[in-house]
């Protein structure tokens, strides 16, 4: 069997893993970057590409965006691969005035990271985003607020990493770990046995089989998300817009699942972005299905007719394709990032559900502080994958196989 040696192995290439392995590797650090499959034929390559920081869960997750949004230009002027980054702003839209006074505390918790929320009023919206319908109440203007394509941002991440020294082994798949008292000795893999410094756990919706193999509880669930892609429309909108109801279907799925409204029990939550090319992209639903990727008639109807109530000009626009995601969701609504008490030489960076986009660039830096025996800048211990406890026998049999469906 070959052997693979290592400082850091990073098993998951999503946006996440991709940006722990490049952050490491131009360090200097030696890394394996290892994918089930392939980067991009995950949750990293379905999705859509919002660097929002006001759409984030006031604390250390909003601290976290504003922390990334900001290293997102320098990161990108180091890539090979043009991500498709543009700084469009956004606008949180309001429904009516009870929408208003909801969001009145989340929006001065953006403001507290230093992040402008300018209210406009009905006219105002309607100046800034014309095609917007008259019957809302007005709009949040958030201007740093950017839009980045997650596909080409995800390669991008994987090449500068190859670029920087990293090793890749795609269709590679874990198939156990030897353990040594609190220590990973090596991982056996289809591509041989690796034996690396550190084991960085970045598999997204794969996450607790991949913990479940060496005891640590990483409870990710896939929480499948659909899209729907218009074709080509020039002008239609200039930022990506989002609505205020989406931070109850992402952040609240106990109330999701027990309202009476049915779009809300869709996880429902208005977003649109116009992409460089000219499509627009609109949101989006929330459900736990297990690895069911499939879209849902219910699901694209409620999308475009919700879409078409907040822009009546898209309902001359024909439909291009709809496609459906699976984000990596945690119970509590925070990801899960640091090293490991219960395995002492194991990283995790999971977890992020919705935010992966706009949290990967400070996620790898995390992850490369950590690998190098560095305090992040960030106290990220309120993350720690030891919160949930170790891995019983019963929470095993529940976690499944990992495998690469």
């Amino acid at each position: 069997m070959p052997l693979i040696e290592t400082d850091l192995a990073v098993i998951g290439a999503g946006i996440i893993g991709s940006s722990c392995a490049f952050h490491a590797a131009r360090r200097g650090l030696r890394v394996a970057l290892i994918d089930a499959r392939q980067p991009t034929r995950g949750t990293s390559g379905e999705c859509d590409g919002y660097v929002a920081i006001s759409s984030k869960k006031p604390g250390l997750v909003m601290e976290m965006a504003a922390a990334s949004k900001r290293m997102y230009p320098e990161v990108c002027a180091a890539l090979r691969i043009d991500p498709q980054y543009h700084p469009t702003g956004g606008l949180m839209i309001l429904e009516d005035e009870e929408t208003f006074q909801s969001v009145a505390g989340h929006v001065e918790a953006v403001r507290g990271c230093g992040v402008p929320m300018t209210f406009l009023d009905r006219s105002r919206m309607l100046e800034a985003e014309p095609t917007l319908s008259p019957a809302l109440f007005g709009a949040y203007e958030v201007p740093v607020e950017a839009v980045v394509n997650p596909y080409r941002m995800t390669l991008a991440l994987a090449d500068a990493a190859r670029a920087a020294g990293a090793v890749a082994h795609w269709e590679t798949r874990p198939l156990g770990f030897e353990l040594e008292g609190k220590r990973i000795k090596a991982m056996d893999t289809t591509a041989g046995r690796v034996v690396a410094q550190h084991y960085v756990f970045s598999a997204g919706i794969w996450s607790r089989a991949l913990g479940a193999m060496v005891g640590i509880d990483l409870p990710v669930a896939p929480r499948r998300g659909e899209l729907v892609v218009t074709e080509r429309c020039k002008g239609m909108v200039k930022r990506y817009l989002q609505s205020a109801r989406y931070l109850t279907a992402k952040g609240k799925p106990d109330e999701v699942a027990t309202t009476a409204d049915p779009l809300m029990r869709l996880g429902h939550g208005f977003c649109l972005e116009w992409t460089p090319e000219g499509n627009c992209m609109m949101g989006s639903s929330r459900a736990f299905v297990g690895y069911d990727r499939r879209t849902t008639p219910w699901g694209v109807a409620a999308i475009v007719q919700e879409a078409i109530r907040y822009v009546p000009a898209l309902a001359r626009v024909n439909i291009l394709r709809s496609f459906s995601g699976l984000r990596p969701f945690v119970p509590d609504g925070k990801p899960i990032i640091g090293r490991s008490g219960l395995v002492e030489n194991v990283i995790v960076a999971t977890g992020h559900e919705g935010d992966g986009i706009c949290l990967s660039q400070i996620t790898g830096e995390i992850v490369a502080d950590l690998a190098q025996g560095r305090a992040p800048r960030l106290d990220v211990s309120p993350l720690t994958p030891d919160r949930f406890g170790a891995m019983t026998a019963e929470k095993r049999a529940e976690a499944g196989a990992f495998e690469a469906a």
